[in-house]
């Protein structure tokens, strides 16, 4: 189950690269208000995906359960105050282009905490 999470991560990651290298940003789609439910659909699966590794492990993996507590208040935060979630977004003293290298090379990162989360 590791692995799967581990490599939906990867991917996750290398579509956001990649849809931002040829001129289409999927993280500018995600980020509109319009498409509030795609987003919390996509960090809904992350969710389940990291509470099945966290409940159904022995010993406890903190690893993953630490980044599905940081899916859970993602989505918290999303539901509860949109304003300001999105007046963060759409902030234009953020350069958008860092934002979305980033953000591919975070998910990717978390998806090589995962995979490496069994040693901790």
């Amino acid at each position: 189950m590791i692995t799967v999470l581990s490599s939906i991560y990867f991917i996750y990651g290398f579509i956001l690269f990649y849809t931002y290298s040829k001129g289409y940003s999927l993280l500018r789609y995600l980020l509109k208000r319009k498409n509030i439910n795609v987003y919390i659909s996509i960090e809904l699966i992350f969710v389940i995906l990291c509470s099945l590794i966290v409940f159904t492990s022995q010993p406890l993996n903190w690893v993953v359960g630490l980044i599905m507590l940081f899916h859970v208040a993602g989505i918290i935060w999303l539901i509860s105050n949109p304003e300001s979630f999105y007046s963060m977004a759409e902030d234009p003293s953020i350069d958008i282009d860092s934002l979305e290298i980033s953000s591919a090379m975070v998910v990717i990162g978390l998806g090589v905490f995962v995979y490496f989360s069994t040693i901790f």
